[in-house]
């Protein structure tokens, strides 16, 4: 017989397990974009005004050339005029005018104060920097509004603690790496990761020409444009160069220029992320609108930005008046242009002229406020659907106008309007992305019907990253492999990711970390970094990633990653320590040097860690029964089963939970509960053969043999192949 013996403490980070072998060889480097002779070369806007006058003016005063500027203007003069404001336990005094704006704060024992040399926008709000030395600048969360000359918090009535990585003197707003690239024109972090000291620089303050149109070109002559007029764009390539502030996204690196691809400098955010979108793709949380019009039809029939946005003065081709008329949109929907569907908005929108619902904006460019007071128009231009309201509480238009009327009236209404034209694949793939963010049953198989029939490219990526908990299921490998092949950027980025998962090792993924996007290549690095060999590229961009990223905490922990696939482990040890500091209230980095730890032999300390994680975090199972196990494993059985009863309390479901609870409880002779216990991690996860085969070994020695037998069969009936429940029938097939 084998004897059953509690496993030892899990490795749940990656960069904790045993080096395996590296079979995975890739013959030359990836392909990327031809390396510009100088990228830093860029003229600042007043360069351009002389030839460009009307463009230049129109510019000038626009939310792009105001994205960022010196204090010293009137309005600074209003707002620190001597103003004092508490927000919860914060005290703060604005004074010294427009010729030295100074900000003091006092939180309890903290306290910061100095002069604001800078300041970002102009309307609807204005957040004011302050130095704290290192060349680091900081934002403070209260903002300005000009209109009420008032100061307010950008996070409302939530105050963040002092100690909160999201909090205004943390480096959640650190102006050098959270800000400042998009309100400057070719800005560079210069974050020193050794010192931790920034030498940030910049062309000009604001968005200006070179931003998009630079960089120069070599030696022009006196009287030619800085730029060469002989280079053309396409609308997804300028699209793409406004994407680079105007998406919710991870930034690879700062050397973007129009032309090149969005992917290849940024990893996209989609509504897999949990909070940042509906269910339905409408904005949620702060998105920036790329993946919304990504998300849309629009989106996917090749509409740009700068179809509907005149890029120089920042706002809507023919202003508020084309926007509250129809006229904008119904340059392409009044004749089909572009794709369009052919709309007359008389018929269409059900509502009088002139009255609210008659605009195509009001229904289908719902605005939602961000940073406390700043409206914005959702970019997938949803079309409102009161019944998904009901079902799965996603907003919708309708009930911005008519919630006196109640859902149910809205229902009515818009299928009598619309009837079968509303019941459309988006609500099918609605109702299969909510499920998944629940963890619903059954979410595996809507996800795979709505994947069927999606055609949109963001949507299929979130699809696919959404079926990452099932990365080896026949139907997600076969979904997978075809995106790899023939997806789109995205698909292709989040297949690269599921082929790592699930340990390809083959034509696949070295199709994927060849790929010409860096962002799959990417992430399909780090998604196996550890079956790669030392030398492969792929790791060289993964660490340039890495160091760009290492004035936060996910870079901090991306570096330890990197160690630790070379065996360094007290860099790696160093580096989550930095992370675990640098966000205090967070209980993953903690967890994971818990598991560090764990691997390399040092329990003892792991507990500390894993205790303060679960502090942070009570309701996460996954770091209590991570504690259990390193209990367990120090010989401290009690306090391993009280861990393990409290993981399977927060949750029910958690069979690895109750499997490692009825292996504790056999090892103690509580054969009765120990067989309960494994019955529960059946029920919990009807696919593996671990708990069935567990309670057959307890039912064999207890003498119980058609039991056994039973459980036997049923380990095998899940796992044919499962060699230690193979033995065992033969075993019994004796007695």
């Amino acid at each position: 017989m084998r004897l059953l013996v509690f496993p030892i403490f899990a490795l749940f980070f990656i960069g904790c397990r045993e080096k395996q072998a590296a079979p995975v060889v890739t013959a030359e480097a990836p392909a990327t974009p031809a390396p510009l002779t100088d990228p830093h070369v860029l003229s600042p806007s007043a360069s351009c005004a002389h030839c460009h006058k009307e463009i230049h003016g129109a510019w000038q005063d626009s939310h792009h050339g105001l994205a960022h500027r010196d204090t010293g203007n009137e309005v600074d003069a209003e707002a620190f005029a001597g103003r004092e404001v508490k927000q919860g336990t914060a005290e703060w005094r604005f004074s010294g005018g427009a010729e030295k704006p100074t900000i003091e704060w006092q939180d309890g024992e903290k306290k910061l104060d100095g002069v604001s040399p800078m300041a970002i926008g102009l309307t609807p709000l204005v957040q004011y920097l302050m130095a704290t030395g290192d060349g680091r600048y900081q934002v403070p969360d209260m903002a300005w509004d000009p209109e009420k000359k008032e100061w307010f918090s950008i996070f409302g009535e939530t105050q963040r603690r002092p100690e909160e990585w999201g909090h205004w003197t943390q480096r959640g707003m650190n102006w050098n790496s959270q800000c400042a690239y998009c309100h400057f024109t070719g800005l560079k972090k210069n974050h020193d990761t050794k010192t931790g000291e920034y030498k940030t620089s910049w062309i000009e303050q604001g968005v200006g020409c070179a931003q998009c149109h630079g960089p120069d070109r070599p030696n022009p002559g006196t009287d030619d444009c800085r730029i060469d007029p002989a280079r053309k764009f396409t609308t997804e390539q300028w699209t793409q160069s406004c994407a680079t502030c105007h998406a919710r996204r991870e930034e690879f690196d700062e050397s973007f220029t129009t032309g090149r691809s969005f992917h290849d400098h940024y990893l996209l955010a989609l509504p897999s992320q949990p909070g940042l979108w509906f269910p339905d793709g409408q904005q949620l949380d702060e998105d920036y609108n790329y993946t919304s019009l990504l998300l849309s039809r629009m989106g996917h029939k090749g509409i740009g930005c700068t179809d509907c946005h005149d890029p120089h003065a920042a706002i809507p081709k023919g202003g508020d008046v084309a926007v509250r008329s129809n006229a904008l949109c119904m340059t392409c929907h009044a004749g089909g242009t572009k794709g369009a569907v052919v709309i007359d908005p008389a018929t269409h929108t059900r509502h009088a002229v002139g009255t609210p619902g008659a605009g195509c904006v009001d229904c289908h460019m719902p605005k939602r406020s961000y940073m406390g007071r700043d409206p914005r128009s959702d970019h997938r231009f949803p079309r409102p659907d009161p019944l998904l309201t009901k079902e799965l509480g996603v907003p919708n238009a309708c009930n911005d106008c008519h919630s006196d009327k109640g859902i149910d009236w809205q229902i009515k209404h818009t299928h009598e309007w619309y009837g079968e034209d509303m019941n459309r694949v988006n609500r099918q793939r609605t109702r299969a992305i909510h499920a998944a963010q629940q963890g619903k049953a059954g979410s595996l198989d809507l996800l795979v019907e709505a994947m069927k029939t999606e055609e949109i490219d963001a949507w299929q990526a979130t699809l696919l990253r959404l079926m990452e908990p099932w990365f080896d299921d026949s139907r997600v490998v076969r979904y997978t492999n075809v995106a790899i092949q023939e997806g789109g950027p995205l698909a292709r980025t989040a297949a690269a990711m599921l082929l790592g998962r699930r340990g390809e090792t083959g034509e696949l993924l070295d199709k994927a970390l060849a790929d010409p996007l860096k962002s799959v290549r990417v992430e399909a690095g780090w998604a196996s970094l550890e079956r790669l060999p030392r030398d492969h590229p792929v790791i060289g961009e993964l660490e340039a990633i890495a160091r760009h990223q290492s004035d936060q905490p996910g870079g901090a922990m991306r570096l330890a990653r990197i160690a630790l696939s070379r065996g360094e482990n007290a860099t790696a040890e160093a580096w989550m320590k930095k992370a675990a500091e640098w966000d205090r209230t967070s209980p993953a980095p903690r967890r994971d040097l818990a598991v560090f730890l764990g691997g390399v032999g040092r329990t003892a300390e792991s507990i500390r860690w894993l205790e303060e994680a679960s502090a942070l975090e009570p309701g996460n199972a996954e770091i209590v029964y991570l504690a259990a196990l390193a209990h367990a494993e120090t010989g401290d059985t009690a306090k391993a089963e009280e861990k393990l009863r409290k993981a399977v309390e927060i949750d029910p479901g958690y069979s690895r939970a109750w499997y490692n609870l009825g292996l504790l409880l056999a090892g103690g002779d509580r054969t009765d509960e120990a067989l309960e216990a494994l019955l529960r991690a059946e029920r919990a996860d009807p696919g593996t053969a671990d708990a069935p085969y567990a309670r057959a070994t307890i039912l064999y020695r207890l003498g119980r043999l058609p039991e056994a037998r039973a459980a036997t069969l049923e380990a095998l009936r899940r796992q044919p192949d499962h060699g230690p429940s193979n033995q065992l029938i033969q075993e019994l097939g004796g007695k």
